[in-house]
């Protein structure tokens, strides 16, 4: 008679199992995953000194040096285009008689119940 088949399934199912069980031995933390005594955890890759003759030190150096002049000149320019928009949306004006300007403001925009907030040199309308 022949032997009896068992399926490619349950043998790697098996397989599977055994792997498992194996690995749970092997590991330190397996009661519970309490960490061992006499172990310190690490929570992540730490090198044990930092040398600035090394490579990594020697990258980062470089690479400050080559992206900082660039970045500058970049946020600059960026900075200049924000402040020159905003200034044209809402540009300042300086009033010698800031109660006067507010009645006229007042005037042409047809409003008569407004809130002003008054700054040191800047005051603020709204409604």
């Amino acid at each position: 008679p022949a032997p009896p088949t068992i399926p490619a399934t349950m043998v790697l199912g098996r397989f599977a199992a055994v792997g498992r069980l194996a690995a749970q031995r092997a590991s330190p933390m397996r009661f519970g995953g309490a960490s061992r005594g006499f172990a310190v955890q690490v929570s992540s890759p730490k090198p044990l000194s930092f040398r600035m003759d090394g490579l990594m030190a020697q990258c980062l150096v470089a690479a400050v040096i080559y992206f900082v002049p660039q970045d500058a000149v970049f946020l600059t320019g960026l900075f200049y285009k924000w402040h020159t928009d905003a200034t044209s949306i809402a540009p300042k004006k300086r009033q010698s008689d800031a109660d006067a300007a507010l009645e006229e403001f007042k005037a042409k925009k047809g409003l008569d119940d407004v809130k002003v907030q008054k700054g040191r040199s800047t005051w603020y309308v709204s409604m």
